[in-house]
């Protein structure tokens, strides 16, 4: 029977490659949509739960006055407010190697607040006691070839100045993709703009995970009748909600998956009902030839889970390869995940849906071609 299934897939090589090659594609864009979904709740996982965040409730393209950090500090259950602003601007050029995440930060606060991040005691402290100087990640630091002691200029875009800036600290963190961003001082840009005392976010540190919907509430009510009202949510909600700009991402890519599944079967199935179709004759030699219809099935069967079976391991492959060259990319751009990788649960279940996808598109055409009468099919010879 092997032998005949051998035989069956290549007497079209050119049929049984572009519907295995179909099927890889159509495994390769599910694995792909499932370690973005992975890479979603890897990045809400991620969010520590004793932190909130006060942003604007407009948008986050509103700021908020620089006041609002100490009454922010009086709420019962506060440990530390640390102000945080996304500064952006252009290192070198636009190209995705020189891109990475810049925020200004107030030094005085931020490691009380952000107390994961691991620091040389005397390097944090020639950071937080010189005005123009950043601090930057192990990985990006070693990506860019930096040293303590180099000088990096910034030109800025959102806001419109130039910094000069030297760097005097690099830090640790147990997720590498947190280690290719850089961190320097908010009261620098404050003095070069001339003080506007505004700030984009305030991080705020609970001492009870538990009080958080306390706090949320207190914060919003505080600012309730204000020029600028505020929102305070989770620091997982607030990761989330930049996925929520662009829609429901989840919803959408089941919606994909579903038609992906749905159209490759359909091909899938129409080609195996083909391929059993022209051989009506060769089914009827074969139980002429004292074949069972068990045997008829098994033939026809073997055949589209052969298909399906390689075409997922195929599909996986590619992804697998094009994620391995993908994630240093994405972490040299700041958009790194930490998880971001097909894991074992995803592959197995790319190739479960590619054995699925064999096994029932070879099952009508598998019972046809053993449901057929001898006569029949040997009147066409």
């Amino acid at each position: 029977m092997i032998k005949l299934i051998r035989r069956n897939l290549l007497r079209n090589k050119r049929r049984t490659f572009l519907t295995m090659a179909s099927l890889a594609m159509a495994l390769f864009i599910l694995s792909l949509l499932g370690v973005v979904n992975d890479a979603m709740d890897f990045a809400d996982e991620a969010a520590s739960p004793d932190r909130l965040v006060v942003r604007n409730a407009i948008s986050l393209t509103f700021p908020l006055p620089e006041s609002y950090e100490a009454r922010l500090r009086s709420i019962e259950h506060v440990v530390e407010v640390s102000p945080q602003n996304w500064f952006q601007g252009v290192y070198k050029d636009q190209r995705p190697e020189n891109f990475f995440p810049r925020f200004t930060i107030d030094p005085n606060t931020f490691r009380t607040v952000f107390y994961e991040y691991e620091w040389d005691e005397a390097e944090w402290e020639a950071f937080a006691s010189q005005r123009t100087a950043f601090a930057a990640g192990r990985a990006l630091a070693e990506d860019q070839g930096w040293a303590i002691g180099d000088t990096i200029g910034i030109q800025g875009d959102i806001y419109p100045i130039n910094v000069e800036l030297e760097l005097r600290a690099v830090f640790d963190y147990e997720d590498e993709a947190q280690e290719r961003q850089i961190f320097f001082h908010r009261r620098y840009v404050e003095e070069a703009m001339n003080n506007p005392g505004q700030n984009g976010t305030y991080w705020l540190l609970l001492d009870d995970p538990d009080a958080t919907p306390a706090v949320i509430a207190a914060a919003e009510a505080m600012f309730e009748n204000s020029d600028n009202q505020v929102r305070a949510e989770t620091a997982e909600a607030f990761a989330a909600s930049f996925t929520e700009m662009l829609g429901n991402f989840r919803l959408f890519f089941l919606v994909i998956g579903m038609g992906i599944v749905f159209s490759i079967f359909s091909i899938t199935a129409v080609t195996m009902a083909m391929a059993a179709r022209e051989r009506t004759t060769e089914v009827s030699v074969l139980r002429t030839l004292g074949f069972r219809r068990n045997q008829v099935i098994g033939i026809v069967l073997g055949e589209s889970l052969t298909v399906g079976v390689f075409g997922s391991l195929l599909g996986i492959g590619i992804a697998s390869v094009l994620l391995r060259g993908l994630t240093p990319i994405l972490d040299q751009m700041g958009f790194g995940f930490g998880g971001f990788g097909l894991d074992p649960q995803t592959a197995a279940t790319a190739v479960a849906v590619g054995i699925a996808i064999g096994l029932l598109s070879g099952v009508f055409p598998a019972v046809a071609a053993a449901r057929l009468k001898i006569v029949d099919g040997l009147r066409r010879l």
